[in-house]
């Protein structure tokens, strides 16, 4: 692998390439796929302009990514384009235009009983998002996608990042994701509604739980989590998790998958 990388405040390029070769064993770690050269170039300028007092900074943005397998033949393409506010609210819109490549060279299963066949494919997408400052009593992202997906169309709504300050010590951090699919082989819908609250009894206690349903592979599961650093650097974490799926034509989710964790550490400083 090699990489160039210029960041400075106005202007910023990135220059990436990686090779994998075949039968490649990472030893430890993890790697996707191997036999592949990945080849990543951007641009970026970042204007602060001074004649608009609500504006902090401009950023507009270029990317080109290409993948080849072991043959030199193309497997991926992405370009992208984005354009982006940064108010001095801390506030942050942005605008991107992504147009996809990508060759399949085997069946993809991408929901239940519906699969994009072998082929390449093209497609265009915009999304634009709004970003509310993390100083709000209450922020976190709202994204907007619409355009083409393979050989159909998706239509997506999210709102991630959130978090709502409801106490000094009483904190929610709720996120959800909609997508709407549209495909010659079948249309489907996928929903994730994520819910977070974190209470603080002190700077050294809290407690938080997790609730999650996807609509994907049909599954609610929840965490419950306490924490007490007792003395620093020693801690106590006492962990509840609990998953529950449906099967298809089930009257009520079954059980898959229950922990109920203890862990105690200890400093010991010399």
């Amino acid at each position: 692998q090699a990489r160039f990388e210029y960041g400075a405040d106005r202007y910023g390029a990135r220059l990436d390439h990686l090779y994998v070769g075949d039968h490649f064993n990472p030893e430890v770690g993890f790697v996707q796929r191997d036999n592949f050269r990945r080849s990543f170039a951007s641009a970026r300028f970042s204007p602060r302009p001074a004649s608009i007092r609500r504006v902090r900074k401009f950023n507009w943005e270029g990317s080109l990514e290409y993948i080849l397998d072991g043959s030199g033949v193309l497997e991926t393409r992405v370009q992208t384009a984005r354009f982006g506010t940064e108010f001095e609210s801390s506030d942050l819109f942005n605008v991107e235009v992504r147009r996809d490549y990508e060759r399949l060279i085997r069946p993809f299963s991408i929901a239940r009983d519906v699969s994009i066949p072998v082929g390449a494919y093209q497609f265009t997408d915009v999304q634009t998002s709004y970003t509310f400052g993390a100083q709000r009593r209450a922020s976190g992202t709202i994204t907007l996608q619409r355009g083409a997906f393979y050989d159909g169309t998706i239509t997506g709504v999210s709102y991630t990042g959130g978090r709502i300050s409801v106490t000094r010590h009483l904190s929610l951090e709720p996120s959800l994701s909609i997508n709407d699919v549209d495909l010659p082989a079948g249309d489907f819908t996928t929903r994730v509604f994520r819910i977070r609250t974190d209470y603080a009894f002190s700077p050294r206690m809290f407690s938080s739980a997790l609730l999650q349903y996807s609509s994907g592979d049909r599954t609610f599961s929840s965490n419950l989590r306490f924490r007490w650093e007792y003395r620093p650097g020693s801690e106590l974490f006492v962990v509840y998790t609990d998953e529950r799926a449906r099967l298809r034509r089930a009257p009520a989710y079954g059980l898959r998958n229950r922990a109920f964790v203890v862990k105690v550490n200890r400093l010991f400083r010399f």
